[in-house]
């Protein structure tokens, strides 16, 4: 079985995979997975978005994922943008919707259980460190648009960080961060565009695409 997830430390000291699709385990729909595997790898994919194959059973104490390989992916439909602001200042961003098709409900008018989040990331190619400095702790804004004519739906994230209003970002490192997608921003079937950028500085904003799908019958 493969499935695509991000991995995470558990509170027992073990790893576990957090899946915003969920997976149906022998009738259950399940969004977390306990990882078996290797634990050095399971270290390096920390917080990553990894595609995983291995056997899923179902225990006493939750779902197990018996990890035969495992790796880190892009999601489908990633959004990118190149910043060049000077010599010294260069950034690739990336903003992906996870998953990219979303269904809220089933044929029975139950939750599907998906959460569907937006990855948002800021790559430092540049020669010098890159810093942000902002006047509130408001850090990552969000907008969602649909295909009507309707006002968009709107947000703004603090930093995941304990300094809310600096970012540094090394060279060669990467900030990310996430943002739910709530059924609010997009309760209707149809495509949204979603744009998502540091608040304050526009030259950092990417943008993606993500499908609401009526249940399946």
């Amino acid at each position: 079985m493969t499935v695509f997830g991000f991995v995470e430390r558990a509170d027992s000291g073990g790893w576990q995979l957090m899946l915003p699709q969920p997976l149906t385990v022998e009738g259950r729909r399940v969004n977390l997975l306990s990882v078996r595997g290797d634990a050095a790898r399971l270290t390096r994919l920390q917080d990553r978005f990894v595609r995983a194959a291995g056997r899923v059973t179902l225990q006493p104490g939750g779902a197990v994922f018996e990890a035969a390989a495992m790796g880190e992916t892009e999601p489908d439909g990633t959004g990118r943008s190149d910043v060049h602001l000077s010599f010294n200042e260069s950034a690739v961003v990336k903003l992906s919707a996870i998953p990219d098709r979303i269904v809220w409900r089933l044929a029975d008018g139950q939750p599907s259980g998906v959460q569907p989040l937006l990855m948002y990331s800021v790559l430092n190619i540049g020669q010098t460190p890159i810093e942000f400095v902002f006047r509130t702790n408001d850090v990552l804004c969000v907008e969602v648009k649909g295909n009507s004519a309707g006002e968009p739906w709107r947000t703004a994230l603090p930093a995941p960080t304990h300094n809310q209003e600096r970012i540094v970002i090394r060279l060669g490192g990467i900030y990310r961060q996430f943002a739910p997608i709530p059924p609010d921003a997009a309760p209707a079937p149809g495509r949204y565009t979603t744009r998502v950028t540091l608040c304050g500085v526009a030259d950092y904003a990417a943008e993606t695409q993500f499908e609401v799908r009526p249940p399946a019958p």
